[in-house]
């Protein structure tokens, strides 16, 4: 019965060092898992503000497009006027 009671004494420690380790385990990964999640969130942020800033500059391009344009039809219209003088 003693023998009985220190094998189940030393199985218990042994359970104790498994769980023990099993929680230190557990609470790294759930760090982990909260750095990220963290990171996912910064990354989705700056993801927002580089296609905001793709967008103005696209509407900027367009913008020059269009002045540079006019500007063309506008040269060509001196450059005929001149040809006639």
């Amino acid at each position: 019965m003693k023998l009985k009671i220190n094998e189940k004494i030393i199985l218990d420690k042994e359970h104790q060092n498994i769980i023990a380790a099993l929680n230190q385990k557990i609470e790294h990964l759930e760090k982990d898992n909260k750095e990220m999640a963290n990171i996912e969130k910064q990354h989705k942020n700056m993801n927002g503000k580089l296609h905001k800033e793709i967008a103005d500059l696209n509407k900027t391009i367009e913008k020059l497009k269009k002045e540079n344009a006019i500007f063309k039809e506008h040269l060509q219209a001196e450059m005929l006027k001149s040809d006639k003088s």
